[in-house]
């Protein structure tokens, strides 16, 4: 009997991305084979995200379609917790249930029929995902992860430093520093670590082209982070994902959310005055229980003074088991989808202004795609989509950081010309 072939699907953040990411990698290690797409596979894992009841509805809809394939169906990842509440176990056609990735890979060497170990085919992104941390202590009203994800762990910083030069070594030049608390990485170590003084020794790794944050909470952009970010403009991206989520102080005070809006403001003036034109991306979340007209207008002028290069704009939705289900003042659903609608426009609006505000500069672009015509497309070290206008300089190709000139706006995204170096 030939090795099973397995196809992994994750959602979710990007801790649930470098988890599965490892789990994918471990199974090939154990002989199995990744799926091409050209048959259905023999097993399909579905890495689940618990964070809305709109990721659990898309996690059951992959899982009923893998179902119907004929495939045996593991659920792991936060919606496979007990916690969450979804009892994926129940669903027709899956195999088992488990939010431990190592129980997961130990259920399947005991069952899959043996085959030679091979190697994984390269990753498709273009961007390395490095885990340091996990677990969260928060209490939103609106979320599970701290009931799913309770337990604080941090990668130990020389852990953290071996993992990152394997995935330079893999050929990575941008990784994603990320956890799902990323700043309480260090409050379980012995002795203390901050985030900062990790990323200062990563920064150190042979052969890094650059780190990039992913989300932080925004009251947790200390001192010692702001001026390694501006001391290292291009080796740690000007780039910091902080979540809004509302700009009414009563609406986050029910969302049990620790800062006010004129709180959130004032780190990023702190942030602007430390680093030249930062890119800040943010979430927010329309539709919370007693959100009214009047605190949704109050979200609409944060997020002008603001001034976002991003918004990440998301309807409320009651996710079981979480304080704000059950709250008085639920948002009627057709209020809800006109208000995301309004946010998410006015995310187009400051978007297209951060754009037009780098023309002219230079830029670093992680480059992703590369046409017959040596044309590219990637990111910059200010999260924006970029088109390289002219033939790649040679050598270069995906992965790589080119050197561009940015000198106009198209279609929604900046239009690059390669420099020489």
């Amino acid at each position: 009997m030939s090795a099973w072939t397995f196809q992994l699907v994750s959602f979710g953040c990007r801790v649930n991305q470098a988890e599965g990411g490892a789990l994918g990698e471990a199974l090939a290690a154990e002989g199995l084979r990744e799926a091409d797409g050209r048959a259905p596979a023999d097993l399909v894992i579905v890495n689940t995200c618990a964070v809305t009841a709109e990721a659990a509805r898309q996690s059951r809809q992959q899982i009923r379609r893998a179902a119907r394939q004929g495939a045996r169906v593991i659920v792991t990842g936060c919606g496979a917790h007990a916690a969450a509440g979804d009892d994926p176990a129940a669903l027709p056609g899956v195999w088992f249930a488990a939010p431990d990735k190592a129980a997961v890979l130990d259920r399947i060497r005991a069952a899959r029929p043996r085959g030679p170990a091979g190697t994984r085919p390269p990753a498709p992104r273009s961007r390395g995902l490095l885990k340091v941390q996990d677990g969260c202590t928060a209490a939103c009203t609106y979320c599970l992860v701290r009931k799913v994800r309770s337990t604080l762990a941090s990668a130990p910083p020389a852990e953290a430093a071996r993992a990152l030069a394997d995935l330079v070594a893999a050929g990575m030049r941008e990784v994603v520093v990320c956890g799902i608390h990323l700043g309480l990485y260090g409050e379980d170590l012995r002795p203390r670590v901050s985030l900062a003084d990790l990323l200062a020794r990563l920064l150190r790794t042979p052969g890094l082209g650059r780190l990039r944050l992913s989300s932080l909470e925004p009251m947790e952009v200390t001192g010692d982070l702001a001026a390694l970010l501006a001391a290292e403009p291009e080796r740690l991206c000007p780039h910091l994902h902080l979540p809004l989520q509302s700009g009414d102080d009563g609406v986050l005070a029910r969302m049990g959310r620790p800062y006010r809006s004129a709180d959130y403001l004032a780190t990023l003036e702190r942030v602007r005055a430390a680093l030249d034109r930062p890119a800040i991306t943010t979430d927010v979340l329309v539709g919370f229980p007693g959100e009214t007209d009047a605190a949704f207008e109050n979200t609409l002028r944060v997020c002008r003074e603001a001034g976002f290069a991003r918004m990440h704009v998301f309807p409320f939705s009651r996710r079981p088991g979480t304080e704000a289900a059950a709250m008085p003042g639920q948002v009627p659903r057709e209020a809800g989808r006109r208000r995301r609608g309004r946010a998410a426009e006015l995310g187009e609006a400051l978007a297209a202004a951060f754009r037009a505000g780098l023309v002219g500069l230079r830029a670093r672009v992680a480059i992703e795609t590369v046409g017959a015509d040596r044309s590219a497309e990637g990111t910059c070290e200010r999260f924006q989509r970029v088109r390289v206008r002219g033939p790649l300089p040679p050598g270069a190709g995906r992965r790589e950081i080119v050197p561009v000139r940015l000198v106009a706006v198209h279609q929604g995204a900046l239009l690059g010309e390669p420099l020489g170096g």
